[in-house]
């Protein structure tokens, strides 16, 4: 069979060019349409894929919602915050209001040596000094390595013995000085020597010997709501349940801690911008333009019908332990549905007033089994959950791909048959042609050898 080079070298009709014609002619419509269809269908995985992070992020302000931790928001207000501060823990904090009076702060214990003339040439001998603090007892060897007033500074600090070391420069001379690493009387230091004379000068027994005492170790002592407390730490915990009181200086000072009205506004208005944020994917998805006669790649799809009937029907629902409450619904709170975009309108002041006159109402509202936050989460798993709607759709997309792919390949395979064929046939029909041609062209070759002797014989 000729090469598809050589096609219309016996007739100048069936070229290489005509078969390149013929075949695009029928790759071209169903490729074409195959690139559409390809198209189409990523854009829908594509947009499902937006749908389906729109939703996830919706969970999170849902959680807190459904939870009720979105409404435990509190807020302190302090009298005189050169006393004392107040840190609070929203879990297990309540409205409540403390006067503090504080007598005393807590504070570490220091001691300090006797003076010496230097602090890296003169050595002490070698031994053991053994530190007893807060119930725990520590040993830290002294030897040629490290007895001068430096070296037993740089060994107690690694030792971990609860107290840190240092040497100070009172000008005059210089001094080992001790401090425990925590206040309170249950801190103080005590510090024995065994082993060579010398290190009985940095042995501490509260008796006058060895160490001296420069700063006592105190426990802070403080009333609140006239109750007497004593702490070891100007940080009081577990005094007034969700509170951390940061005590300052002497004094008095009265902590008010009431519910923090803003910060429960704004975990609900986190809510309502997610949910304009899903409505905005939704629009892009699913919506028409009219400037471009165009829909989005879900435009008329059940699966976005059926959420938004979903979500429609949340925003309207009253929870069953609330039919007669003054707060029932969405609506009640400020928080309503724009008809023209589908999004959630959200009247902050509204919401404040609502939540300052029936602040159980309005967290039974979103909070609970029954409440909106936990139907919504459920509506969301239902598409967002592994072997959900959404990955069931997609999945389906996914295989209309390949499928796509497969159609491609049978593409390839009958476009090259249909080469391979139209190159047979047009051979045939060439070299058809070039016997006709080579035919007449012989019996012209004996017409014109006839016609001599022709004229000869008249």
């Amino acid at each position: 069979m000729a090469s598809i080079s050589s096609l219309g070298v016996g007739s100048g009709i069936f070229s290489a060019d005509l078969v390149d014609k013929l075949v695009a002619a029928e790759r071209v419509p169903t490729e074409e349409r195959l690139n559409s269809k390809e198209k189409s269908i990523q854009a829908k995985i594509s947009a499902f894929g937006a749908l389906k992070n729109a939703l996830e992020e919706m969970k999170s302000p849902l959680d807190g919602l459904k939870s009720g931790a979105a409404f435990d928001a509190y807020t302190s207000s302090i009298s005189n915050d050169d006393v004392a501060g107040a840190t609070l823990d929203e879990s297990s904090v309540s409205r409540g209001s403390y006067t503090l009076s504080v007598t005393q702060l807590a504070q570490r214990q220091s001691l300090a040596s006797a003076s010496q003339a230097d602090k890296d040439a003169t050595t002490f001998g070698n031994g053991t000094l053994t530190f007893e603090v807060g119930g725990v007892t520590t040993e830290v060897t002294i030897d040629d390595s490290n007895n001068t007033l430096e070296g037993i500074a740089s060994a107690i600090n690694d030792a971990g013995a609860g107290v840190s070391a240092g040497v100070v420069d009172t000008g005059s001379g210089y001094r080992l000085v001790m401090t425990s690493d925590e206040s309170g009387t249950a801190n103080a230091i005590s510090v024995t020597a065994s082993g060579d004379a010398g290190l009985s000068q940095f042995a501490y027994d509260g008796s006058g010997t060895g160490m001296s005492e420069t700063v006592a170790a105190l426990d802070a002592e403080l009333e609140v709501n006239g109750i007497a407390i004593t702490r070891s730490s100007n940080t009081v915990e577990g005094v007034v349940e969700g509170v951390t009181f940061d005590l300052k200086s002497t004094g008095t000072s009265t902590v008010a801690i009431n519910s923090d009205p803003d910060a429960v506004t704004e975990r609900v208005q986190e809510f309502v911008d997610k949910y304009n944020a899903l409505q905005d994917v939704i629009k892009n998805a699913s919506g028409y333009d009219a400037a471009t006669d165009r829909g989005g790649a879900l435009t008329g799809d059940s699966t976005i019908r059926s959420l938004q009937n979903d979500l429609r029907g949340l925003l309207t629902s009253i929870p069953a332990d609330l039919q007669n409450s003054p707060v029932r619904m969405l609506a009640d709170l400020g928080i309503s549905t724009n008809p023209d975009t589908g999004k959630l309108d959200f009247d902050a002041g509204e919401f404040k007033s609502k939540l300052a006159d029936h602040p159980e109402d309005v967290k039974a509202l979103f909070s609970g089994d029954t409440g909106i936050a936990s139907s919504a989460l459920n509506a969301v798993d239902e598409y967002v959950k592994f072997s959900g709607r959404l990955d069931n759709r997609t999945e389906g997309l996914t295989r209309t791909l390949d499928d796509i792919q497969d159609q491609r390949t049978q593409l390839d395979d009958r476009i090259e048959s249909l080469r391979a064929r139209l190159v047979k046939q047009f051979s045939a029909a060439d070299a058809l042609i070039a016997q006709f041609q080579n035919t007449g062209n012989y019996v012209a070759q004996q017409l014109a050898a006839l016609a001599p002797q022709n004229n000869q014989n008249n």
